[in-house]
């Protein structure tokens, strides 16, 4: 009976074995893992308190723990456990289990108490104590420990200790990796530092710092012999740079060191008393010792390696550096001697250049110089005489304004600029001849302040331009007043863009609305549609609502003929009204249908897939398809077609453009009218600046290009001479003033059905084709709008996406 009851322990011990290494085997923390096990263990071994002391020197000391079942560290649990450290000398069963090597039971006769060694591989780690008792609220609990369950707990402490070491070395090269990611980190930090060499520094001390936790931690440099500080005297510094001239190995020094060796003692008596350990890593260039080592003959010299730097380190307390420790101090050395070198190179690299630029502007001629520097000058420049005449007019001026420099050499400044700030234009030779003592730069009030304005002005095609003037008298010296600079800046760009940023940044919040929006209706259209669909083919087919006609014969000869026929006439109006209202609705599902469609056209637009097209032909093929809407409304139509040629375009998407314009155009005109449809060739010059001077710029023209600042145009879209125009035209009621911008806005419309997608989709297309919409006309007498479009030279394969 005893070795069958033996057997039967060591299974359960198995048992308790399996869970252990089930549970808490893919465990990859070890403060999680310590604290959770007690609980666990407490369960499996059926006892009240589970205990885990940790060897902390020559003690014990209390880790974690388990009481019962109560979270914490209950004030149960600590009535039970030792708070205090636990001596390794002592009498306890906690000491004496870990003296022994083997589990130590109190009382002898019937134990409470097992204090089990925990060992992983011949070395101890701590002590497990597990108790039971009479008093314990768990019903499971037992009150002693047999025998036989004590022979088995070595084991379970055996994986107890299994699985915390192994959890901790798994920590630990965590550790490990975090400390490659440091080391990687601190290269990123350092090359990004390369041009700021005082933050570099601080960042060498700093990391290194990290790294050996040093009391003090300082950065020596070679050519700055001023870094010397209380702990790191001159002598000392010049000392280790001697050192480390003749060997790269890292220096380290303890108290009281070395009696034997003459130069350690020299070290220690440069260093402060309360350092008690020192360190030196050399920062040094080892690639340009070994090419300087070898000579032109193939032999090898002795030539002292340069040494960049040195990082020093001190302690006050002795301290042993780990040899993890030194790894990443040499590593940080040699990527900080790398960074320092680069940074000598590029500064040797920044002296040449700098060399190689005074020479260039020597050779450069003086008025060449002057004059490249006016005709380079991004901003317009005029400069005019006592009297107020233009003298100067550099090309940024000629391209802003539009006038050539001989139309405006020697005509008056106020006859193209109607500056405000320039009070001073009008003043005659003899007032300037008074203030010359006030004005000019010796006269001691300097009054040559710059005023600046903001003048809207027409260009020479009556285009308006918005420009940033600023103007201030023209001095010669010796204090000679010869007249006045005026320089200007084109904002009209610059405020496009803004309206532009603006209403891009709208469309966008709108699109990503609308497609959300479309999303979340699509699928439950679909959903109704269908069962619309089956509802109706099921009232269609169901025998409850078939027609009279199937009503047989003998069923008409019997007496309640008369009744049958007025239950069937009821059931096949109910049948018809039951169908009428699902061909509503399905209906409204399709209209709603088409405006989810639009609103996925204009949250997403297509890719461009240009082709070849004539645009005249195409213009007609869409009339004839609203050939019925426009009869029907009383419209006549007047074509009016110059030759163009062929439009490198999207095909698809353009008809779908002249659809948008003829169907509003109609619309305008409830009671009939006529609708005018013209194309022809306007020249590029008119195109680009029409579209400059007007409020609705196009988006293809924003930011600038060579010889036309302030238009930008899409790639292939700045080698045509000519452009497109095709302009609708309607003899409705127009469009207000206060309305012309608005109605390319999404989601505007002024009717009572739609939701206002069809210009915005309208200009959206015409902008992506690398043209721009704009309206004409007057209000209440019809309205015009042209669409302008780059004669863009066919590319072969061209797609484009927006």
């Amino acid at each position: 009976m005893p070795d069958v009851e033996q057997q039967w322990r060591q299974i359960q011990a198995a048992d308790i074995v399996r869970v252990l290494l089930n549970e808490f085997g893919a465990l990859a923390e070890y403060r999680v893992l310590r604290d959770s096990l007690p609980g666990r263990l407490a369960t499996l071994l059926r006892c009240r308190c589970v205990l885990l002391y940790q060897r902390v020197g020559e003690t014990l000391q209390l880790v974690a723990g388990s009481f019962e079942d109560e979270p914490g560290w209950s004030a149960s649990l600590l009535a039970v456990a030792h708070i205090n450290p636990i001596n390794l000398s002592g009498n306890g069963p906690e000491a004496s289990a870990w003296r022994e090597r083997h589990g130590v039971v109190e009382p002898q006769e019937h134990p409470t108490l097992v204090a089990l060694p925990l060992m992983y591989r011949h070395r101890g780690m701590g002590v497990m104590v597990a108790l039971r008792g009479k008093d314990g609220r768990r019903e499971d609990c037992a009150e002693t420990w047999m025998a036989d369950e004590v022979s088995g707990m070595d084991v379970i402490a055996d994986v107890v200790a299994l699985l915390l070491e192994n959890t901790r070395l798994l920590e630990r090269d965590r550790e490990r990796i975090h400390e490659l990611s440091l080391l990687n980190s601190i290269s990123n930090q350092m090359n990004g530092s390369m041009y700021e060499q005082e933050r570099l520094k601080n960042i060498i001390v700093q990391r290194a710092k990290e790294i050996s936790l040093a009391d003090l931690c300082m950065l020596i440099e070679p050519a700055i012999p001023e870094n010397a500080t209380s702990w790191m005297p001159a002598t000392l510094r010049e000392l280790l740079l001697q050192h480390f001239q003749r060997r790269q190995a890292p220096l380290m020094i303890e108290r009281p060191g070395d009696g034997n060796d003459s130069r350690i003692a020299d070290y220690l008596q440069q260093l402060p008393v309360e350092v008690k350990t020192f360190f030196a890593f050399p920062l040094t260039n080892s690639q340009e010792a070994e090419r300087r080592n070898c000579s032109p003959l193939g032999t090898s010299r002795d030539v002292a390696p340069e040494v960049l730097g040195i990082i020093v380190g001190a302690y006050h307390h002795v301290q042993k550096l780990r040899r993890e420790e030194i790894v990443l101090l040499q590593v940080l050395a040699n990527q900080a001697s790398a960074v320092l070198k680069n940074i000598q190179l590029m500064a040797e690299v920044m002296e040449a250049r700098n060399e190689a630029r005074k020479l260039l502007r020597q050779v450069l001629d003086d008025q060449r110089l002057k004059e490249l520097i006016l005709a380079s000058i991004p901003s317009g420049l005029i400069t005019t005489d006592l009297k107020g005449h233009i003298v100067t007019f550099n090309r940024a001026a000629e391209t802003i304004l539009g006038y050539s420099p001989y139309e405006v050499l020697g005509q008056p400044l106020q006859k193209f600029l109607h500056l405000q700030a320039a009070s001073f234009l009008n003043n005659t030779t003899q007032d300037l001849e008074a203030t010359r003592q006030i004005d000019s730069p010796e006269g001691g009030e300097k009054i040559r302040q710059m005023q600046r304005e903001t003048l809207v002005t027409l260009d020479r095609h009556g285009q308006e331009v918005i420009l940033d003037v600023a103007t201030l008298p023209l001095w010669r010296d010796p204090g000679e007043r010869i007249g006045v600079l005026i320089t200007f800046v084109d904002m009209t760009s610059v405020h496009r863009l803004e309206e532009e940023k603006r209403r891009l940044d709208r469309l966008a919040a709108l699109g990503e609305m609308s497609a959300n929006v479309a999303h979340e209706v699509r699928n439950p259209l679909a959903s109704i549609k269908t069962a619309m669909q089956m509802l109706a083919g099921e009232l269609v087919s169901s025998q409850v609502l078939q027609p009279a006609c199937y009503v047989t014969v003998a069923d008409q000869v019997s007496s309640s003929y008369a009744g049958e026929q007025k239950g069937q006439s009821i059931e096949s109006s109910v049948r018809e009204g039951a169908l009428e209202s699902i061909d509503v609705v399905l209906k409204e599902v399709e209209r709603l249908d088409t405006i989810v469609r639009e609103l996925l056209q204009f949250a997403r637009p297509r890719q461009l897939h240009r082709s070849p097209c004539n645009i005249v032909e195409l213009s007609d093929r869409v009339l004839q398809l609203l050939h019925h809407q426009y009869s029907k409304a009383s419209v006549v139509v007047r074509r009016i077609y110059a030759s163009v040629p062929l439009l490198n375009a999207d095909v698809a998407q353009m008809e779908q453009v002249l659809l948008n314009l003829y169907m509003n155009a109609i619309q305008a005109m409830p009671d009939g009218g006529i609708l005018t449809v013209a194309c022809h060739l306007i020249s590029k010059e008119q195109a680009l600046h029409e579209a400059r001077g007007r409020q609705s710029a196009p988006a293809c023209l924003s930011a600038g290009e060579a010889g036309e600042p302030g238009i930008y145009m899409q790639p292939g879209c700045g080698k045509e001479q000519q452009w497109l125009e095709l302009a609708v035209s309607d003899t409705g009621p127009g469009i207000a003033p206060d309305q012309a911008e608005r109605i390319f806005q999404p989601f505007f419309t002024t009717r009572a059905h739609g939701i206002g997608l069809g210009l915005a989709i309208t200009r959206r297309l015409v902008e992506d084709h690398g043209g721009y919409i704009w309206v004409g006309g007057h209000f209440g007498y019809g309205a015009t709008i042209s669409v302008r479009l780059p004669l863009v030279p066919e590319q072969g394969g061209e797609d484009e996406s927006d």
